[in-house]
């Protein structure tokens, strides 16, 4: 009897211990707290994790998205590598800004206080100046009710205040400084330049080799040249361009031009598909036959009534141009200067700035840079001082000189020196900063719960 009676209170002791499990629940802000790194003096929590966990799926969702690829990011191994990722980060932040105190790095003088208030004065302004542009153009709010709603707009968008971008100041300087006293000492050898020189020239080289209008690309994009290919010549450009409403006019008849053209092209394939020999079709394809024929007489007299459109305004679109062309021609005829031509004629944008508005333009043949119908002309002249017939393209009516030739050949160090020694320096600077704040983080000996983050 008393065996019966003690197997019963066990049966309800268990029926209460699982029906109180059943009822426990976990506090929010209490688990938010649970500590996941314990490194530098310091405790990071869940809630800190967490965030900067998302913040890593979200940026690596956005750069996969700019070249059209998925980023998955519910993933479990995803997850799991961003966590580890934002986990590496936090431990490192917290080790260097505890660096920084020690150090002494975070104090600074009255001016340096000075110049990033300064900086986030402006910086501030210029958030409140877009927040009013973008949200408040049309308002009726004036003074402080204005005030007070963009204060409003900018907390709800998630704009920073004035004390946090300072304090974000603060650190990013704090950190600049204490690395500059890190690296103060490197320099960089003769021997390392020239063998970076040696390095790029090559890489020049063989990236000329697969893409010869990639080095008219680096040009004009101002990037430094190590190497100059064969084959490339400087031109310079006056062109008379047509105006806005010619061009859009020309641009529209294109964009119809290019819609009936493509469902010509979705006509004639379907055609293509019935029987070749149409006593052979069935009743539906032989309604398809009929109809498809149809479609394509209407979309072929569409198309030629588009192209005969386009073709006049294209006439008529010169014809405005042609009057100060001819005059342009005349001065040149009679040895007027080129370049004083284009100060007074050109209406090429490009010409009008460095490095092309003294050198010119770049060209090969058949570079892809520009229009074929330039590429032609300028590469069409036989020598240097030669002047083209004026010319068309869809930008207005060109006159393009022959300026002088690039000659094949590494650019001399004496040139580049400079700029290797800055790149060879910092990526020195960058490389022992690294080493030394690993290290840092090595003998920081950071204790990690990173399974608490799945509870």
């Amino acid at each position: 009897m008393r065996k019966r009676i003690f197997l019963a209170v066990l049966l309800i002791a268990a029926l209460v211990l699982s029906t109180s499990c059943g009822l426990i629940q976990k506090d929010a802000a209490v688990d938010a707290q649970t500590a996941i790194i314990e490194v530098a003096g310091k405790t990071i929590t869940k809630a800190e994790v967490k965030t900067a966990v998302e913040n890593t799926l979200s940026y690596q969702q956005y750069i996969y998205s700019m070249y059209g690829m998925t980023f998955d990011a519910t993933d479990a191994t995803n997850i799991s590598d961003a966590q580890d990722t934002a986990i590496s980060a936090l431990i490192q932040q917290a080790v260097v800004d505890q660096k920084v105190t020690a150090l002494g790095f975070d104090t600074f003088t009255a001016d340096e206080l000075t110049e990033m208030q300064t900086s986030v004065d402006t910086t501030y302004t210029g958030y409140v100046s877009s927040i009013k542009t973008n949200y408040f153009a049309d308002t009726t709010l004036t003074g402080d009710e204005l005030d007070k709603a963009v204060q409003a707009k900018m907390v709800e968008l998630g704009y920073p205040d004035k004390d946090t971008l300072l304090a974000s100041k603060k650190a990013t300087q704090a950190e600049a400084n204490m690395k500059a006293s890190i690296v103060k000492d490197l320099a960089v050898t003769d021997e390392e330049i020239q063998t970076e020189y040696d390095a790029k020239v090559e890489a020049a080289k063989s990236s000329y080799a697969d893409s010869l209008s990639q080095f008219g690309t680096d040009i004009t994009n101002g990037t430094t040249i190590y190497y100059r290919p064969a084959g490339y010549r400087y031109v310079k450009n006056i062109l008379r361009k047509l105006s806005d409403a010619d061009s859009t006019t020309i641009s529209d008849l294109q964009t119809q031009l290019t819609t009936k053209q493509t469902d010509l092209t979705t006509n004639t394939t379907s055609i293509a598909a019935l029987p070749a020999d149409a006593t052979t079709d069935t009743e539906d394809q032989a309604k398809s036959r009929v109809s498809l024929t149809a479609q394509k007489a209407e979309l072929e007299a569409a198309i030629a009534d588009l192209q005969s459109q386009q073709d006049a305004a294209k006439a008529t679109a010169y014809a405005a141009l042609q009057p100060t062309v001819d005059e342009i021609v005349a001065k040149l005829a009679a040895g007027e200067d080129f370049d004083a031509l284009m100060t007074e004629y050109n209406e090429d944008t490009g010409m009008q700035s460095e490095p092309a508005k003294t050198n010119g333009y770049p060209v090969c043949a058949g570079d892809t840079n520009w229009v074929d119908a330039f590429t032609e002309a300028a590469m069409t002249l036989t020598k240097i001082g030669d002047v083209s017939a004026p010319f068309r393209t869809d930008y207005g009516i060109h006159i393009v000189k022959y300026i002088s030739d690039i000659s094949e050949g590494a650019v001399p160090l004496a040139d580049v020196k400079d700029t290797i020694s800055a790149s060879v320096l910092t990526t020195k600077q960058d490389a022992l900063y690294t080493s030394t704040v690993s290290q840092w983080v090595t003998e920081a000996n950071a204790k990690i719960y990173k399974d608490r983050l799945a509870d």
